[in-house]
């Protein structure tokens, strides 16, 4: 590895834990435990706590992606934020249940409303996630999902005060954004901590291989190390074997903190 400290996560699946388990193992990767962001569902099959309980002792799980699917911890409606926020809070209290530490929240904001909207989802995520930070003493990256463009998430980062609050980048959403990967670096760059990593052609969230889409991984990683900034990093991608070739993609390359490995 480089002199840049980095965490390389995957998101396993519980269904194949002990293939995930192999290639954790081989690779030295932690885990950012996704099969909680849709947590309603996991309760309602019983297998929560089963769940729980191997997240929680496999001793890999550094962080978790919280609730996403029609979560907006800011909406106007008072009933429905309330519900988010508790939603949000519940991934906190799996995060704190697990040892990780880390919990990454998608923006939410509607990335065509602007104005007063604006001005009143900053305020009220910044108010908010600062304080599930304080609560629960994590790490809360707040994730570029829908965002178009840099605009809202720096709105939001220039309210916090906190600094266990900052910026999960998604390469593959700003890869389709109407902000070059530049700009996102450029504009965030003080507050990105964290990383998600997987490729697309540039129009949608395909999670392709790292190396199978359009993504200039050279760019990012240069970028990236242009930070000069411990970051943990997950490789967002779908499937075991994906998985490992992204491995095997970034030590080829010498990407994202791995020294180049030459082929013999």
């Amino acid at each position: 590895m480089t002199d840049h400290k980095t965490v390389i996560q995957v998101q396993p699946r519980f269904d194949f834990r002990d293939e995930w388990e192999v290639l954790a193992a081989k690779e030295d990767l932690k885990y950012e435990a996704l099969d909680f962001s849709t947590q309603p569902a996991l309760i309602e099959s019983g297998l929560f706590e089963e769940y729980l309980e191997w997240y929680g002792s496999c001793g890999r799980t550094t962080s978790i992606h919280g609730f996403f699917i029609d979560v907006n911890p800011a909406s106007g409606d008072p009933d429905f934020r309330a519900l988010s926020q508790a939603r949000c809070r519940k991934s906190c209290e799996t995060a704190v249940a697990l040892g990780a530490s880390n919990v990454v929240f998608h923006s939410s904001c509607f990335p065509f409303l602007r104005g007063v909207y604006l001005e009143v989802w900053s305020k009220r995520c910044a108010d908010f996630y600062q304080l599930l930070a304080s609560e629960y003493d994590l790490n809360i990256f707040i994730e570029n999902s829908p965002d178009i463009d840099t605009t809202a998430i720096r709105a939001l980062m220039e309210r916090i005060t906190d600094r266990r609050v900052g910026v999960c980048l998604d390469v593959g959403h700003a890869n389709y954004s109407h902000d070059k990967i530049g700009r996102w670096f450029e504009d965030l760059g003080q507050w990105i901590g964290y990383l998600h990593l997987s490729d697309n052609m540039g129009t949608y969230d395909d999670h392709l291989p790292l190396g199978e889409g359009n993504v200039d991984w050279a760019e990012a990683d240069r970028l990236w190390r242009d930070l000069d900034r411990d970051t943990f990093i997950t490789l967002e991608i779908n499937g075991l074997v994906a998985a490992a070739r992204a491995v095997e993609f970034l030590k080829g390359k010498g990407y994202f903190g791995y020294n180049k490995q030459e082929k013999g």
